[in-house]
């Protein structure tokens, strides 16, 4: 009863794949067909340098970076500023992007994937870059994917985790390090797990329990304290990570979990939000200026957090009312405050009201609004905002080309107001 209860209360408002959790957010109004009849936009994701959306009908559109064919589509490998529809997909619930490849979960609990394949993300054993999407081998009955930047997870429907692509931390949590399976195999030590995030080469885990998991790589003290192996050659005093999933101490009665580069965070059932790992950017929000934590510690300044996510360097907090605050690196305006400078406590994202979905990838965000509007806001070198132009934000704009949504044109005002 405790699993199922927690399960309905997080999976009642996670957008699966998308590297954020609603939890329990204020319901959010119909999704109404955009003008034209169009169908509406369900959820969005991001990759490093790519973003995604759901529409209602199950198909998956894409814009960014296609260095490495993670658009999806049969054109030139080439970047796309505007959005694309993605080939020979359908039946699909929700994306995960990771560093330069895609998968898509579709009703039926098949994986589908394409982009990058150098770590065999794709689990094809080619190791051969791919344009179209093609089905995950020997894996079904899937409810959540995640994926960090060459190793892909998945949640089956009995709460087990599996896992393939790179394991060279160990973040395939198989037990060992450095040997790729050619198909995914089942982390051990984890059962009645409701949620799995991924950073850069270590894995997060959820459980019904309010517990949280973690393994794979610890050089920034990503595990959060938890036990890990011995150090490498040459490196007294560095941890080497985990191989296997260990418990985060001191963290109970977690609803939500989140993945940046190299940091960890969790939202508690009371609306706080707690961090851990590397804070060279201030990635943790408290305040304090350090470079890693190994121990959990509070974002200080947020109450009423509904959904958390993370960049490459900087984290965001979904409140109940609806808005949006970032903390952590702002280089490339990914704070989304009208500023490029860093924060080391939570600020208002401007313009953005009615909030019910926001993702984090790389140094870009993605938001969707109640009305089913997408925005973004952040880097932008690949047009990765879809905003028609490769100019980075550091205020939000809007995701223009989507079906319903406004067409790319020198007179679309696609700047959302400071305010």
């Amino acid at each position: 009863m405790r699993f199922a209860v927690l399960r309905e209360f997080v999976l009642a408002g996670v957008l699966v794949g998308s590297g954020i959790a609603i939890g329990c957010a204020p319901p959010a109004s119909p999704a109404r067909a955009p003008a034209g009849g169009a169908d509406p936009i369900m959820s969005v994701a991001a990759g490093a340098y790519a973003g995604y959306a759901v529409l209602a009908d199950g198909h998956v559109w894409a814009w960014g970076d296609d260095l490495e064919g993670q658009i999806g589509d049969t054109g030139p490998w080439s970047s796309r500023t505007v959005p694309a529809e993605v080939q020979g997909l359908s039946g699909v619930i929700s994306v995960a992007g990771s560093g330069n490849s895609a998968f898509a979960l579709r009703r039926d609990g098949e994986v589908w994937a394409w982009g990058d394949d150098s770590e065999d993300q794709l689990a094809d054993g080619r190791f051969t870059d791919r344009q179209l999407p093609g089905v995950v081998p020997k894996l079904t009955a899937v409810r959540e994917i995640a994926a960090g930047a060459f190793t892909v997870y998945a949640i089956r429907d009995d709460g087990t985790v599996w896992a393939w692509g790179d394991n060279s931390f160990g973040q395939l949590g198989s037990g060992s390090s450095g040997q790729m399976p050619t198909v995914p195999q089942k982390v051990v030590r984890l059962t009645d797990v409701v949620a799995i995030r991924s950073g850069t080469s270590d894995a997060y885990a959820l459980r019904a329990d309010g517990t949280v998991w973690v393994w794979g790589d610890d050089s920034l003290d990503q595990l959060g304290g938890a036990a890990c192996g011995s150090a490498p050659a040459g490196h007294h005093g560095v941890c080497a990570g985990s191989a296997v999933p260990n418990q985060v101490p001191g963290l109970s009665g977690m609803v939500a979990i989140a993945a940046g580069g190299d940091s960890g965070y969790a939202l508690r059932r009371d609306g706080s939000v707690w961090a851990w790992g590397d804070d060279e950017f201030g990635e943790l929000g408290n305040g304090v200026r350090r470079f890693d934590v190994g121990s959990p510690v509070r974002v200080r300044g947020l109450h009423d957090v509904v959904a958390i996510t993370a960049g490459a360097c900087s984290a965001y907090a979904l409140l109940r009312n609806g808005t949006v605050w970032a903390w952590g690196r702002g280089d490339f305006g990914q704070l989304g405050n009208g500023s490029i400078s860093e924060e080391r406590v939570p600020v208002r994202v401007k313009g953005l009201t009615g909030v019910v979905q926001v993702v984090g990838g790389g140094s870009t965000v993605l938001a969707l609004e109640r009305d089913r509007s997408p925005w973004s806001w952040g880097a932008n070198a690949f047009g990765q905002l879809g905003n028609n132009s490769v100019v980075n934000r550091d205020l939000p704009v809007r995701v223009l080309g989507l079906p319903g949504s406004p067409r790319p044109g020198k007179t679309q005002p696609d700047a959302r107001p400071a305010g």
